[in-house]
């Protein structure tokens, strides 16, 4: 579970891939985003953002940039939770199990009973613990939908595979599949990914809200 937990925490890092060099503290927070009719707070779009140092949000380019991959993240966890992958129990505990773990780090007291009064003074106090549990909550959702779209089927699609091989068997050291099989799976499971993403962002609104991103550049 431990290990699952920590791939998951670096599976999101990887695919969300940004950083910033500002911190928005601030009493308002506007929505930057909509993504399948959810609003996504500008705390939360800055917070993942800092969890890399790759990407600088008050330069232009980094910003669109980072943009474009976060909106892929949240196309993905809308995705998932479309298939309702947020309402197994499998889920649920899982969720329920690392918030428990959370509240213990945050609160001041003794008493570790998981109570809604005590989750909402939490979040009063340490406006990171929601950042903490709503990243853990996607990168579940993220890691279960991506697992089932992309990876299992790049490894059991086998006519799939085959196909793709054939399309690009220029590019690879061995007109043998089996010899650059490793290879050709990464390679698939990419294009997979590239041609999933193009599907969902067809299928669920997204809008942004520019007057809230372009301040990060000032």
């Amino acid at each position: 579970m431990e290990k699952r937990f920590h791939f998951r925490k670096l599976l999101v890092s990887l695919l969300i891939a940004a950083s910033v060099v500002v911190k928005a503290q601030t009493s308002v927070d506007p929505t930057v985003m909509t993504v399948a009719g959810k609003d996504v707070p500008l705390s939360e779009f800055v917070y993942i953002a800092g969890k890399n140092n790759e990407v600088n949000l008050t330069d232009s380019a980094s910003l669109h940039t980072y943009l474009e991959l976060f909106t892929k993240f949240k196309l993905k966890v809308a995705e998932a939770e479309s298939l309702g992958l947020d309402t197994t129990q499998g889920f649920i505990n899982e969720l329920k199990g690392y918030q428990e773990q959370l509240v213990k780090s945050y609160s001041k007291d003794s008493d570790d009973v998981l109570t809604p009064e005590k989750i909402r003074c939490i979040e009063q106090d340490c406006p990171e613990y929601k950042h903490l549990m709503q990243e853990y909550r996607d990168g579940i959702l993220l890691f279960e939908v991506s697992d089932r779209e992309v990876w299992s089927r790049a490894s059991s699609d086998t006519a799939g595979l085959e196909a793709f091989f054939e399309q690009s068997k220029q590019k690879y050291s061995s007109d043998s599949l089996d010899a650059v099989r490793g290879e050709v799976i990464a390679d698939y499971q990419n294009w997979l990914d590239n041609q999933w993403t193009k599907r969902l962002a067809g299928k669920y609104p997204i809008k942004v809200y520019w007057d809230v991103l372009i301040k990060l550049t000032k």
